[in-house]
């Protein structure tokens, strides 16, 4: 059975929708994203009370995302308002208004269960079991002290990017008494939580401040890949990006290398937020999260579905399962594969000096190497790996992305065009081209005993001998055609390790 999830989320400054696709094999991918700025809680925050302009501004946003809901013909629809709409006097009435209006079952969420669907959305997607996590919004700001992947305190801040422009008037160029001022009015709010302090630990940000502050350092930097998920970089490289954002105005903010022009207004004042989490925490470096409340609202319902527990256990193996599941890869094959590779690196260790992470990135890229298939069986292997360089795959950094789409690409042999091509050369050294051929021989050997798929070769016992490396296939059959492919990579298997390739 297949479902189509709309997720809607209510911000203070921004309204989003995404919709998800559960297929049949349970495998899920994002269809449908839409992001519009409301400012609902634009002037409310002298009174209060959100104000007839942005109420409705939001309403005829939310009548364009019930009707996107409707075309792509949604199943269901999770939807809930942040700060704005639980702060506001006013709150109870928008809801019913929206409702009346749009039929979008739209909920306010308390500030802690803000905070928890954050903390979902990001630790099911980002490789980190010590940090603390910050969700800047409009007029909230949400932490959560993590510590062994489990929430060990949360609490919301009553001030965001919005709400603290309009506190401080710094829409244009800020002064240093309002930069100042601003910097005390915040920190002071942090002093009342102790266990902020001195923590030397990183700091995940996520939304709108956040993801811009990593566009302007991959601006600041070159950066050649376009992703913000698990982008990663140092408390001086940040502030580096404070200090050119605030000797600028609003106007050449507009066009600020990597800056959205919508947010120039605001960013002064969620930098300066970030700024002061950095000084207070003491934070080590700064990680960026792509993914935030709306991806743990989603998962919350994904996994409560498939009876599976709210932590996932191994976010890498699930995110790569759910790519071979959604590109309909023969999960026989590419476990057997997986599996034949996985023995070959343990007993070859010695000679091979590759390490347990390279381990984990060569079942990835095992259990991928056919994906491409689905855009051609003609060389698959290279679709492969522009499919891998471009998945939503959890738990790897830039680098070693790059690094598995290489291998998944060489699962037929090294080929020198990879090498020239410029994304995968900004990114790999000398060191990790040698550690990619290396992995992509092993997983090689393992698809050319599989070349049948029909399991013929059921296991290998890899050993060494002088030098030579012995190649003992398990096997009721002749495999006469598995043998003949393995055989070919004998020359290779020579130059790279420097062994002879007996197969037996």
């Amino acid at each position: 059975m297949t479902e189509r999830v709309a997720i809607i989320d209510l911000g203070s400054n921004s309204a989003r929708l995404i919709v998800m696709h559960i297929y049949h094999n349970g495998a899920y991918n994002l269809v449908y994203n839409q992001k519009e700025s409301v400012r609902l809680s634009e002037g409310m925050s002298e009174t209060g009370v959100l104000t007839h302009e942005a109420m409705w501004r939001a309403i005829g946003t939310l009548k364009i995302f019930a009707h996107m809901c409707e075309l792509v013909n949604v199943d269901k629809i999770l939807a809930v308002a942040t700060a704005a709409v639980r702060n506001a006097k006013n709150g109870n009435e928008f809801l019913e208004l929206v409702h009346q209006h749009t039929g979008i079952p739209l909920r306010a969420v308390s500030g802690e269960t803000e905070a928890h669907l954050g903390y979902t959305g990001i630790i099911n997607t980002l490789d980190v079991d010590n940090a603390l996590l910050f969700d800047l919004g409009g007029a909230s700001t949400e932490v959560t002290l993590i510590k062994d992947r489990l929430p060990a305190a949360v609490a919301s801040l009553p001030f965001g990017a919005v709400n603290l422009t309009e506190r401080f008037s710094t829409q244009d160029k800020a002064s240093e008494v309002q930069l100042a001022a601003m910097r005390e009015y915040i920190i002071s709010h942090l002093e009342r939580l102790p266990w902020l302090r001195r923590l030397y630990l990183p700091i995940v940000g996520v939304g709108g401040t956040a993801r811009n502050i990593a566009k302007i350092d991959q601006k600041q930097k070159n950066y050649p890949f376009p992703k913000v998920h698990n982008y990663r970089f140092g408390s001086m490289a940040f502030d580096e990006v404070w200090r050119g954002l605030v000797k600028t105005n609003m106007a050449q903010r507009r066009k600020y290398p990597g800056l959205s022009s919508e947010r120039a207004d605001i960013i002064i004042a969620g930098t300066t937020i970030v700024k002061a989490l950095l000084e207070v925490s003491q934070a080590t470096n700064i990680i960026i999260s792509g993914c935030g409340v709306r991806e743990g609202m989603f998962l919350e319902h994904y996994l409560a579905q498939q009876q599976q527990p709210g932590l996932i256990p191994d976010i890498l193996l699930h995110s790569t399962r759910n790519m071979l599941l959604f590109y309909k890869g023969n999960e026989a094959h590419a476990e057997h594969v997986a599996r034949l590779a996985e023995t070959m690196f343990d007993k070859w260790h010695s000679i091979l000096r590759l390490t347990s992470r390279d381990r984990k990135l060569l079942r990835v890229a095992s259990l991928l190497h056919d994906i491409g298939i689905t855009i051609n069986y003609y060389d698959h292997a290279r679709h492969s790996a522009y499919l891998v360089e471009n998945a939503r795959l959890f738990g790897l950094t830039h680098r070693e992305q790059m690094l598995v789409a290489v291998v998944a690409g060489w699962h037929n042999g090294a080929s020198a065009k990879y090498v020239r091509n410029k994304i995968y050369s900004e990114f790999l050294d000398q060191h990790n081209w040698q550690t990619a051929r290396k992995m992509a021989l092993l997983l090689a050997l393992a698809e050319s005993l599989e070349t049948t798929q029909l399991g013929l070769v059921q296991d290998v016992e890899p050993s060494i001998t002088g030098s030579q490396a012995v190649l003992k296939l398990i096997t009721d059959d002749p495999v006469s055609i598995e043998r003949q492919a393995a055989a070919q990579h004998r020359k290779w298997f020579k130059k790279e390790l420097g062994f002879d390739l007996i197969i037996e």
